[in-house]
């Protein structure tokens, strides 16, 4: 039983493979070849409309159950990994740096995407282009997380909390779920602790239109987020031998109202109670 189940499973795997092999080539006829390098390097639209294209097939493929939501994503990063190798990123389009850096952020190439979301927030800094700063600045916080530079990150990460409360939506969610998670257990757990409660500070003051969908939907997750991120700081502060703040932390965790849940301990950040091994934090 168990190896006719590894057989199904192999099968369904390359299945994926040629899925991704063919979308690559049927979606690709009339757009540029990005094995000649007399078609030049492809702009940011045509790498993010081919990794799109790549996404939904996969996606179809993940409703059908033919292949895992793990296979999706390693699947998506090695089209975009492909998309990187065939792409020249040595003069890239400030203005547009942040969509060559998503594909990087795809594709799991966190030092490329680390030297181009630079250049991204320099542009925005200097055009002040508030959303793309924000945005980008914490997409920067995360490459440099994900390469264990745990100080660069927090300090990246807090650049961008000066916003204004109608530009700070992206700030908790980006610091809880992306930021945080590769850096637990890294020497620094006391100040990650405290980047999710200020994190959290903004979010609970982060304004929006409660008439748009956007807003609407912001609004109604705001307690989820706040209550798993307080809870999420008191596990960093208890791993760090602080339990004085993990027990401040819980309280402001429990003075927040959750909608169908009653008041006790939330999961943590690998959504199973707690934080997981070191260096191995799952969301």
């Amino acid at each position: 039983m168990t190896l006719k189940r590894r057989s199904r499973n192999s099968r369904r795997w390359g299945f994926a493979v040629l899925a991704l092999v063919s979308v690559v080539g049927c979606r690709t006829g009339t757009l540029p070849d990005p094995n000649d390098p007399a078609d030049g390097p492809l702009s940011p639209e045509i790498l993010a409309r081919r990794l799109r294209a790549t996404s939904d097939v996969l996606l179809n493929r993940v409703a059908k159950r033919e292949i895992s939501s793990r296979q999706y994503r390693e699947l998506l990063a090695l089209e975009a990994d492909r998309l990187v190798k065939a792409s020249s990123l040595d003069t890239v389009d400030p203005s547009t740096a942040w969509q060559y850096a998503d594909v990087m952020r795809t594709a799991r190439h966190w030092s490329e995407a680390e030297r181009i979301l630079k250049v991204a927030v320099r542009w925005a800094t200097e055009s002040k282009n508030e959303d793309r700063r924000v945005n980008d600045t914490l997409r920067l916080a995360q490459a440099q997380a994900q390469q264990s530079k745990v100080g660069e990150a927090i300090a990246t990460a807090r650049t961008a909390f000066d916003t204004a409360p109608e530009s700070s939506a992206p700030i908790l969610p980006a610091t809880l779920y992306e930021i945080v998670p590769p850096a637990i257990g890294k020497g620094q757990d006391v100040e990650l602790g405290r980047l999710l409660e200020d994190a959290a500070r903004i979010h609970s003051r982060t304004e929006v239109d409660p008439k748009s969908e956007a807003g609407s939907a912001f609004l109604a997750a705001r307690p989820h987020h706040l209550f798993r991120a307080y809870r999420s700081a008191a596990e960093l502060y208890s791993r760090a031998g602080r339990e004085d703040l993990a027990q401040a932390a819980m309280r402001q965790a429990s003075g927040i109202g959750l909608p169908g849940r009653t008041p006790g301990m939330p999961p943590g950040i690998d959504g199973r109670g707690g934080l997981g091994a070191p260096g191995t934090v799952r969301i």
